[in-house]
């Protein structure tokens, strides 16, 4: 079973390369960010050239053109699906455009010595790499000695259990739950980590296990200290209770389309068991249904790989900035590149207090559909590098990316500059940061070691918006803060904090999709109090609010029982949406005593329909858990 689910991973993964190129196939072949664009070709960009690229590289080198995301894929990409999109040695020693020389000889590993994220030898790294899927003249070409292209050194292998370690895996799953009929929902499942043969285990490595890859958005799993009551394990839980009862405070990892859950190298593992409090986790869940189809169920899940072995080093993390919601930010229409990002300057220490180290182990960026580039930039003393940046990125590829060969340490006084930019060439209104897909974010978030240590930074926000051929990187001296007109104190992480100067807030009617159960409450303490009205700011329930008023909160609801009139109501507030009551009660008819539809899920018990309530009622739950998040400011 584990092996057919891996295989439907990496079959929705090829499916959605068909509409995207996954910018992370470079890091998997050699010289694959320093590919000369053939001549003729289209889709060609500028190179990097202080960072060793030609004057103008193809980024598609497995595409019809060099911009990516066309298709037919050609020769090369065609070659790379077949071998699972990995450098083998098979790969390697193909010549997949019938020009006289193979894959290896044109990007400059003619013995097949280099696996992902090797330093490359320096005949490897000077190399003018040519078009593997593009025919080129041959002519002229010397194979060099096998011993001048081995890599200069081993990248760690990731993903991995070590030979001498004992190999376990666990899988655990959402039970059939019915995701509503609207554009966003954020709710909350739990689940226990099923083994207690031991106090402590390392995870290896973590991954989904994706059957609603139409509806899931993305996820966050926190771990809990105590164990869920059996009636409970893979149905809804309330915030409240995650809080209060079970204490799942811990991060434990993230999915998102293209990136594992948890990603270790060999000496690494994140710790679960009740040694390290983690006996159980709670699934924060992101499920996107923009054309509102009702009825639709999740059986989505993860499956960990672990080890009693202990390993000699315990997995942390921390993030520059995880901008999530603030109504006052946004991205403006018809912008090709615009940019939000933060100063962070690092206080790094251990549990005691003490100044500290924290070793780098990878990088990892989230935004959503309008992300196009993500830029990291590390300054220590007098020296600035790129810091695992991605000039080309993509929302159904975000990656884990190894920043393990730069060797980087990271200390109080060090400076990070994280940088998104985006495109909203085919919008026409302001796209604001918020939770749904059609929203915007802004993450970058780093993996290290050693566990007893914590690394906080401090910074401000800035927006704006760089020319068409301009570098990402050295992007602050450029646009400076104070030449900004939209500046935030960077003092909350998932709402840019206070605001210092500017605002993107737009004031219209609108029904904010998870807040609605909420609504009431706040409906009600307007009738209740009043000094209170339709154009109270909300700010008083919660700073991320700043601006906001019950109509651009709660519109339909609003209008109805408390702003009849008001110039921002619409004509009708009447809803629209309508649900198949008969099909809802078929769909959600669980399956029979003894069998189950989902390998590794406790059978579904219950009556044979289910109340047409309970249709409802999940949605409501979901927007209630939701705007709950938004208000105590913890997505």
């Amino acid at each position: 079973m584990a092996g057919s689910m891996v295989l439907a991973v990496r079959l929705w993964a090829a499916a959605s390369l068909c509409v995207n190129a996954f910018p992370s196939f470079r890091t998997r072949v050699p010289n694959g960010f320093r590919v000369t664009c053939p001549t003729g070709a289209q889709g060609c960009l500028p190179g990097n050239t202080s960072a060793g690229q030609p004057d103008s590289i193809c980024n598609g080198i497995g595409h019809r053109t060099c911009a990516g995301a066309t298709l037919p894929l050609n020769p090369f990409g065609l070659a790379l699906e077949k071998y699972n999109y990995t450098w083998t040695r098979e790969l390697c020693e193909e010549d997949s455009d019938s020009d006289g020389l193979t894959n290896g000889e044109e990007l400059g590993d003619p013995c097949c010595l280099w696996e992902d994220y090797d330093t490359p030898s320096a005949y490897t790294g000077t190399f003018a790499a040519s078009h593997p899927g593009v025919p080129n003249v041959a002519s002229g070409y010397v194979r060099p000695a096998c011993a001048t292209t081995a890599p200069a050194s081993k990248a760690a292998k990731m993903n991995a259990f070590n030979p001498w370690e004992e190999q376990r895996q666990a899988e655990m799953f959402i039970d059939s739950y019915q995701i509503p009929a609207a554009r966003t929902t954020y709710v909350d499942f739990a689940v226990n980590f099923p083994d207690e043969s031991m106090d402590l285990f390392h995870v290896v490595f973590a991954e989904v296990i994706l059957r609603s890859q139409d509806n899931l958005h993305h996820f966050v799993i926190k771990g809990c200290t105590n164990k869920w009551p059996d009636d409970k394990v893979g149905k809804v839980i309330g915030r409240a209770e995650s809080r209060s009862l079970n204490d799942c405070d811990t991060t434990f990892g993230a999915w998102a389309p293209g990136s594992p859950i948890v990603s270790m190298p060999s000496w690494l593992g994140r710790p679960v068991g009740s040694a390290a409090r983690i006996v159980a986790f709670q699934i924060q869940a992101h499920f996107n249904n923009p054309s509102r189809v009702p009825c639709q169920f999740s059986n989505d899940g993860f499956r960990i790989h672990y080890t009693p072995t202990l390993r000699n080093e315990t997995a942390t993390a921390f993030a520059s900035t995880t901008l999530s919601v603030n109504a006052a930010m946004g991205v403006p229409a018809g912008k090709k590149r615009f940019f939000l990002t933060r100063s962070c300057l690092l206080d790094v220490k251990d549990d005691l207090g003490q100044p500290a180290k924290f070793h780098v182990a990878t990088v990892n960026y989230h935004a959503h559909l309008l992300g196009r580039e993500m830029y990291s930039e590390l300054t220590q003393g007098s020296q600035t590098m790129d810091f695992g940046s991605s000039s080309i990125w993509h929302f159904d590829d975000q990656y884990n990316r190894n920043l393990l060969p730069m060797n980087v340490t990271l200390q109080t006084g060090d400076h990070i500059q994280t940088t998104c930019v985006f495109n909203s060439l085919d919008k026409t209104e302001t796209v604001n940061f918020g939770v749904e897909t059609t929203d915007e974010m802004c993450w970058a978030s780093f993996v290290g070691w050693p566990g007893n240590v914590r690394a906080n930074c401090s910074g401000h926000l800035w927006m704006g918006e760089l020319s068409d051929d301009e570098p990402g990187l050295g992007l602050a001296l450029r646009h400076k803060e104070k030449a900004s007109g939209f500046v935030w104190d960077g003092a909350d992480l998932s709402s840019g904090g206070k605001m210092l100067g500017g605002s993107m807030r737009t004031l219209a009617c609108s029904d904010f999709p998870q807040a609605q159960g909420w609504c009431p409450t706040i409906i009600a303490g307007i009738k209740a109090n009043t000094s209170l009205n339709c154009n109270t700011d909300l700010r008083e329930y919660n700073p991320i609010l700043d601006g906001q008023t019950i109509l651009t909160f709660c519109c339909s609801q609003a209008c109805s029982a408390v702003c009849p009139g008001h110039p921002l109501c619409p004509v009708s507030t009447t809803s629209t949406t309508t649900l198949d009551e008969s099909l809802c009660r078929a769909q959600t008819t669980p399956p029979s005593k003894g069998s189950s539809s989902v390998s590794g899920q406790t059978t579904t018990k219950g009556a044979s329909s289910v109340p047409i309530s309970a249709c409802y009622g999940a949605q409501l739950a979901a927007s209630v858990a939701l705007l709950l998040v938004v208000l105590i400011g913890d997505l």
